[in-house]
């Protein structure tokens, strides 16, 4: 496995990823780096750890080393759950009962009656963090109607579409895929 520092082309495309969560912070205050094996596994630390990482480069595994945000390719990077919320923060969460959150963890998506609320400027099609009625996160998802007409569709009506939950590993054993 070999460790470097972001291209150009990658630190673009990060920076837009970033940018989509309101996140660019992070690129002042942590190194990016990839680690390069079958994936190109994209993870986040602090400069000091870093520096140590650096100088320890062949005698340690990577995959201890700071924390896997997601896998970065040829034009997007792919968030893992864990990594999407830490970057994100509390922003655009969505939160359901708990017969959803079940329903939810299984790899099924939400409908309309299962909504408790929602942070304020999420719009349509929007990457959201679902969450439980604790706050939570579950998983991520798209959601598929503005919320302000939620509460007018059909109970049935599916207004958010499931990504990737954290009942995945459990299913298909697989903690820490990108989505």
């Amino acid at each position: 496995m070999e460790i470097r520092k972001l291209r150009k082309k990658e630190l673009k495309i990060l920076r837009n990823a970033l940018r989509y969560f309101g996140s660019e912070k992070f690129l002042n205050t942590h190194i990016f780096f990839v680690v390069e094996g079958e994936r190109r596994s994209l993870f986040m630390c602090t400069p000091e750890i870093f520096n140590i990482i650096s100088e320890l480069s062949g005698k340690i595994d990577f995959e201890c080393a700071g924390i896997k945000i997601g896998e970065i390719g040829s034009r997007r990077v792919r968030f893992t759950i864990e990594g999407a919320y830490y970057l994100a923060g509390n922003k655009k969460k969505v939160f359901i009962n708990k017969t959803a959150e079940m329903l939810f963890l299984y790899g099924r998506d939400v409908f309309a009656s299962s909504i408790l609320g929602w942070d304020v400027g999420i719009r349509e099609n929007d990457m959201v963090f679902v969450a439980n009625e604790s706050g939570d996160v579950l998983g991520m998802g798209k959601i598929k109607h503005p919320p302000e007409k939620i509460r007018h569709l059909n109970p049935e009506e599916i207004v958010i579409q499931n990504l990737v939950d954290r009942g995945e590993y459990l299913r298909k054993k697989r903690l820490y895929d990108a989505f």
